[in-house]
C-alpha cells in the first residue's frame, strides 16, 4: 500500500448559480424561502447575481471566499459570520435565517444536510453517475469487506477503482491518504468522486455508517451494489425509536442498471 498526496488531475465544478440551486432545492421539497437583508423571496431572480456561478462551497466559515457559497449546519454561532460579507460571500444554505448577521442572500431550506448533498452532487457534475458505486453498511467487517473489495476491483480494472474507507481514502487506484470519518460530509465525498472521475477511475467502494445515513450524507445517492453485512445491539443505540432501528436495512444501496 502505497501512502501520500493523491494523484489529483482538475476538478473544476460545473455551474452552480443561485437561481439552478433554489430550482434543485423546489424540485425535492427543501426549498423554504429565500431572503436578502430585509427582502423575502420565492423567485431567485427578485434578488441580484442570480444567474452569477458561486465559485466555491463550504461548511466552514474559515473557508469563506469571495462567491462562496456556505452551509450552517451543526452547533453553528452566529458570530462566525463576522467577518462573511467582508470574505465576499456570496450566499448560504440554513434551516434559519441569519440576515442580522450578513448580508448575503440566504436559501432557507427544511434539512441543510440534504440540500448539501444535492447542491454538492450538481456543483461537481454528478461524478456518481460515472462510477460504478459499491456500498457497504453493516456492524461490523465494514472496512475489512472495502478493502478486499477494492483489492479485487482494481486488480480486474488494472488500476481503475477509488476507496473511501474510515481509514485511507483512495482517488488514483493506488495512493492512499488517512480518513477523518468512515462517510465523509457529503460536500467532502463529492469532491472525491470529481477528483476520482477526472483521475480516470470507474469504480467506487465505499463504507457506508448507520450514522451517515441518519445524517443524510448519502441523500439522493443510488449504489450500483449495496452490502448490508450484520447488525448488532451496539449498531442501534444511537437509533432510539423503531424507525431508526430499521434505518439501515431500509436504505441499504439500491442497484441501478447502468452499463459503465
Amino acid at each position: 500500500m502505497k501512502e501520500g498526496s493523491s494523484a489529483i488531475m482538475s476538478t473544476r465544478p460545473y455551474t452552480l448559480t443561485l437561481a439552478k440551486a433554489a430550482q434543485i432545492l423546489t424540485e425535492h421539497h427543501l426549498l423554504r424561502e429565500i431572503i436578502r437583508g430585509e427582502q423575502w423571496a420565492s423567485d431567485p431572480y427578485a434578488l441580484p447575481d442570480a444567474d452569477t456561478p458561486f465559485t466555491a462551497l463550504t461548511y466552514d466559515t474559515r473557508q469563506i471566499s469571495a462567491g462562496s457559497l456556505l452551509f450552517i449546519k451543526g452547533r453553528f454561532r452566529p458570530e462566525y459570520l463576522r467577518d462573511a460579507d467582508d470574505l465576499g460571500l456570496a450566499a448560504y444554505v440554513a434551516e434559519s435565517a441569519y440576515d442580522e448577521c450578513t448580508q448575503s442572500t440566504g436559501l432557507i431550506v427544511q434539512n441543510v444536510h440534504k440540500a448539501m448533498c444535492l447542491l454538492a452532487a450538481a456543483y461537481y457534475g454528478n461524478p456518481e453517475r460515472d462510477l460504478t458505486m459499491i456500498g457497504i453498511t453493516g456492524t461490523k467487517g465494514k472496512t475489512t469487506t472495502a478493502y478486499l473489495t477494492h483489492a479485487i476491483l482494481n486488480e480486474y480494472s488494472h488500476g481503475k477503482a477509488a476507496l473511501s474507507s474510515s481509514l485511507h481514502t483512495c482517488v488514483d487506484g493506488k495512493t492512499f491518504t488517512p480518513s477523518h470519518l468512515t462517510t465523509p460530509e457529503s460536500l467532502d465525498a463529492f469532491r472525491m468522486m470529481r477528483t476520482a472521475v477526472d483521475n480516470g477511475m470507474r469504480y467506487l467502494v465505499m463504507e457506508v455508517s448507520s450514522q451517515a445515513y441518519k445524517v443524510h450524507r448519502v441523500h439522493g445517492i443510488t449504489f450500483d451494489i449495496g452490502a448490508f453485512l450484520n447488525i448488532s445491539p451496539n449498531h442501534i443505540t444511537d437509533h432510539r425509536t423503531p424507525h431508526l432501528r430499521r434505518l439501515p436495512l431500509q436504505q441499504t444501496p439500491t442497484h441501478r442498471q447502468q452499463p459503465h
